[in-house]
């Protein structure tokens, strides 16, 4: 007697005859494209997904956000074999994959970004947050400053937008004239506190290894979609949240001064006054220094992707195709050229799309 299975799995077919076993592989199954991106741009990932999908109905694409930090650190320190990075800081590619050796390969874990967004910091809150019908751009430190009122924001340790929206509230102490702003909205609410330390030409802020609340004034989660369902329950009154993520969740905000928001390039001398330092070897090889700047998002295609091909074909996609027009009409613009630091070095269907990058690190 002889039965026959069928899967839908990489192996397709079993033959059991006469206790002899034969498995049939099939044949055209797509290698999967692996793509780990910060989360706050996770939604439109997603839609270009889709689009890219039925544009090549061939290709698997699995997508996995993370907090920025923590996308790097799945490949360099957890040894996850992913095939595109995408992250809301551009410079955590040089500063955790540059340095950084892969020890089956001896190879740097990366040697080029592709620096291909932008975007800027508002304050989020929606009906259910306390003083909502109050709060503006004017009044907005005032605001928070009152003690029934509860803050919200992704982990700096974890998170690109935790550390940025420790540097706001240490621009904003300048901008408004007010030294307690960071210390009272934020750093004391915490044991051990966050230091913010004036030093010859800029203020750093300093992480502590172990953060650990006092009080409920204000609460961290690992990412925005983590935090941001607090503030829709109303367990949270106000988050930091990326302007186009406030957008995308259509949930009501304060425009932030340019000179605090970190979205406006004519800024950029300005935003380097402050600075966010971790008080511990938060990785493996690096000492992470955090210096303000810009928002400016980055991708790379690490060296030990298993499908650098299709990852660079995506890439084509995000940034010369639909996934441009699907990106831009989510409020969040793709770069024309987009910018790189080592054009050599990038894939060859992507070098027309870029122009050698001038900030470097």
């Amino acid at each position: 007697m002889r039965r026959l299975y069928v899967f839908a799995a990489m192996v397709s077919v079993i033959v059991v005859a006469s206790g002899f076993y034969l498995m049939i592989p099939r044949v055209n199954e797509p290698k999967p494209l692996k793509i780990f991106c910060a989360d706050s741009v996770i939604y439109p990932l997603q839609k270009v997904e889709a689009a890219y999908l039925a544009a090549n109905p061939s290709s698997k694409v699995m997508i996995e956000g993370h907090g920025s930090i923590q996308v790097i650190r799945h490949v360099t320190e957890l040894n996850f074999k992913v095939d595109l990075l995408v992250v809301a800081d551009y410079s955590l590619i040089p500063m955790m994959m540059y340095n950084s050796t892969n020890p089956e390969t001896k190879q740097k874990y990366a040697d080029w970004y592709i620096r291909f967004s932008g975007n800027s910091l508002v304050l989020a809150y929606t009906d259910k947050s306390r003083y909502a019908d109050e709060i503006n751009s004017n009044n907005w430190v005032e605001i928070l400053s009152r003690p029934d009122v509860k803050i919200g924001t992704p982990d700096p340790l974890i998170d690109s937008l935790g550390y940025r929206s420790l540097m706001t509230l240490q621009l904003a102490e300048s901008y408004y004239k007010n030294p307690s702003i960071f210390e009272r909205l934020f750093g004391n609410n915490f044991d051990p506190v966050f230091e913010s330390v004036d030093i010859p030409g800029k203020t750093v802020i300093f992480v502590p290894e172990i953060i650990k609340p006092v009080n409920n004034r204000v609460t961290l989660r690992a990412s925005t979609p983590e935090t941001a369902p607090l503030l829709e329950s109303g367990a949270i009154d106000y988050l930091f949240m990326y302007l186009s993520n406030a957008k995308q969740y259509n949930v009501r905000y304060v425009e932030l001064p340019v000179e605090i928001n970190l979205g406006d390039e004519s800024q950029a001398i300005n935003y380097s006054r402050v600075e966010v330092r971790f008080t511990h070897q938060r990785f493996g090889t690096v000492s992470p220094i955090f210096p303000g700047g810009v928002v400016y998002y980055g991708l790379t295609i690490p060296s030990n992707a298993e499908n650098p091909t299709e990852a660079a074909k995506f890439v084509e996609y995000l940034l010369n195709g639909e996934g441009k027009t699907i990106f831009n009409d989510l409020w969040h613009k793709i770069y024309t050229p987009s910018y790189t630091d080592h054009i050599d070095a990038v894939p060859g269907n992507l070098k027309s799309l870029l122009a050698v990058d001038q900030l470097g690190r």
